[in-house]
């Protein structure tokens, strides 16, 4: 009977001998994993962010592996942030190391981050998503399979979340809505909903996010119709009033894009009384957002008669007129761009108010401006002036010969493009072959007036 005790003891003693060396073992593994992920996150924190860590380097020290492994650990936090801040970092280098992180198995963990009631490690969640989907389109509907979009509704309906991470979850949704691919990203219906609480928001980062992810959405006719079936389209017509820069800027982007769309969808948008908005944005001081909205007035009036009629019917004209004399080379192609769709119609009455606010020497000034798109569409406008009507023609070329523009279009009958050189041939051919040297003193004087009306 002692015998039997004594071997017992000493079998329980065995087993808790083994049971501690295993403890200890696993104790020196996890030990080793921390400082594997430790070195790693030292790595990225050391370098700068030019030097990324080579996909070699990665796989070969499972570096990226760890970092995954280690997002999931829920009673380190700091460990956790860390981790998806080095993945963020390592993300920056390239789309095939954003791809190597997505293939890890991290896109599901760090969705998970944003639950997270610690902020800092959800705010870094969401920042290593964001640098996944800049650096790798092609991984948005890989991430909204995920859920990612109810994670973000569930964020931004909660009024306990911060403006920091709606701010950074509103990034996130704006390169979520870029589309690599020619399909529209997938839960579209989130997306539009999540737009729909966020266009409201008092922040103006937050808005011009919101603006810019309509802008990359608003691609293709049956995306286009889509936003317009929606309250995001008269949402984004009032902020063009806001009285941030940067807000105003991206709404006219935004319209710019939806304006590309059919003469239906054109007609559409403009039901919703946008031109009135834009009136005052046209006399900005931003240069640029002034150069914006003739980009979306061009779109217009691409679309027919009745949409170039609606923009002289709303007293845009003489506000265009008045950028094709700025100082801002851009800002004067663009205006003397929309002109020329706004002519496309060759109606005589048009042509003349044009001629006689002077718009022929800016157009001729711009022949000397290396954009092939401007030149010919200018050089077009330039001829049906020339053709429009026998009694133009004298005015016409004495102006064009007056502003030194003759020799400029002499050299363009030779230019690399066939419709530049063909449409400058015919002028030379048609209006100048015979043209004497004191046509352009006879009309000097007169049109120094008309100029400037």
């Amino acid at each position: 009977m002692q015998k039997r005790k004594r071997r017992f003891l000493r079998k329980g003693e065995n087993l808790m001998m083994l049971r501690t060396i295993r403890l200890e073992k696993a104790k020196k593994a996890e030990q080793q994993k921390e400082l594997t992920i430790s070195n790693a996150i030292t790595r990225c924190k050391l370098a700068s962010a030019e030097v990324i860590p080579d996909i070699n380097e990665l796989l070969q020290n499972n570096t990226i592996g760890n970092l995954v492994d280690s997002l999931g650990r829920d009673n380190k936090k700091k460990i956790r942030a860390e981790s998806a801040d080095a993945l963020a970092h390592i993300a920056s280098g390239s789309s095939e190391h954003s791809n190597l992180i997505a293939k890890a198995g991290a896109v599901p963990r760090l969705i998970r981050l944003l639950q997270s009631s610690d902020p800092e490690v959800c705010e870094k969640g969401i920042l290593s998503l964001g640098n996944l989907l800049h650096f790798a389109p092609n991984l948005r509907d890989f991430i909204i399979s995920h859920g990612f979009v109810q994670k973000l509704i569930s964020l931004i309906q909660d009024k306990s979340t911060s403006t920091v991470i709606l701010s950074h979850l509103t990034w996130v949704l704006r390169k979520l809505c870029i589309s690599p691919q020619p399909s529209p990203p997938d839960d579209l219906a989130g997306i539009l909903q999540a737009l729909n609480i966020l266009l409201y928001n008092p922040e103006a980062k937050i808005l011009e996010d919101s603006l810019m992810a309509v802008r990359n959405l608003a691609h293709g006719s049956d995306m286009i119709q889509i936003l317009l079936g929606t309250e995001v389209v008269p949402r984004i017509i009032y902020l063009l009033e806001h009285n941030d820069v940067m807000v105003q800027k991206a709404a006219v982007q935004a319209l710019r894009n939806i304006a590309s769309g059919s003469e239906e969808q054109i007609q559409e948008l403009l039901k919703n009384n946008l031109l009135p908005h834009i009136s005052a944005l046209m006399s900005h001081t931003d240069a640029d957002i002034r150069s914006q909205v003739l980009w979306l007035l061009q779109n217009i009036a691409d679309g027919n008669h009745f949409h170039r009629q609606a923009i002289m019917n709303a007293g845009l004209l003489p506000k265009i007129l008045e950028n094709l004399k700025a100082e801002a080379i851009p800002l004067k192609c663009a205006a003397a761009l929309t002109i020329t769709m706004l002519a496309i119609d060759k109606d005589k009455n048009l042509l003349c108010y044009l001629m006689r606010q002077g718009v022929i020497p800016e157009f001729c000034n711009l022949l000397f401006y290396e954009d092939n798109e401007v030149i010919c569409n200018l050089l077009h406008v330039l001829s049906t002036m020339l053709d429009v009507d026998p009694s133009f023609t004298a005015e016409v070329t004495g102006i064009i010969e007056w502003s030194g523009a003759l020799n400029n279009i002499k050299m363009l009958q030779s230019n690399e493009n066939e419709e530049i050189s063909q449409v400058a041939r015919k002028m030379i051919s048609d209006y100048f072959s015979g043209t004497q040297p004191h046509i352009a003193t006879k009309f000097k004087s007169k049109f120094q007036n008309i100029c400037y009306i």
